[in-house]
């Protein structure tokens, strides 16, 4: 019996741990693509043989297919890097919502970088709903974009959980 609660703690602490990946993936989603994209970049700089230096050294008389050669390079790095999943992952649950869940997922992101602590709680959440309902009001003629706490958090939860659900189907 103790055996299987162990069991069901650590799937309960996992599925925390990657709603926490999850989380700072999406929150710092363009920096790390940008970075993850340079490493890849330089990585492969670092494997291109500079022309002339081996000419005529193969056994073929076929033209080699650089294009082909790149592409599974590029490949081959991304499946050597766990970090491309989750970035797949937040790429492709970006894509799955609409537009008022995207705005929100940009009016959180915001807060995440202006993070301040308001009597010992990060006040993330009132940023979100006071630059949300302004965007909101913004785009949408009487529309009233008030979310309350517990909607925003709702909210931000299913985005992780779609991330994470994701990411599980990718692997």
């Amino acid at each position: 019996m103790e055996e299987a609660e162990q069991i069901e703690q650590d799937i309960v602490k996992g599925m925390e741990n990657d709603r926490k990946i999850a989380e700072g993936y999406i929150l710092e989603y363009n920096d790390r693509l940008n970075y993850y994209n340079f490493l890849k970049q330089e990585w492969l700089d670092g494997l291109n043989v500079p022309a002339g230096e081996n000419c005529g050294g193969g056994k073929s008389n076929l033209p080699g297919n650089p294009t082909e050669a790149i592409a599974i390079k590029k490949a081959q790095y991304d499946m050597e890097h766990p970090e491309y999943l989750w970035l797949r992952a937040v790429e492709i649950a970006l894509k799955t919502f609409g537009e008022r869940k995207r705005i929100f997922i940009v009016v959180r992101c915001e807060a995440e970088a202006k993070a301040q602590i308001y009597h010992g709680k990060k006040s993330w959440v009132v940023y979100t709903q006071r630059r949300y309902s302004e965007e909101i009001a913004k785009r949408y003629i009487n529309a009233n974009g008030w979310l309350g706490e517990r909607t925003v958090k709702a909210w931000w939860r299913q985005i992780l959980d779609c991330i994470v659900e994701v990411h599980l189907r990718l692997k």
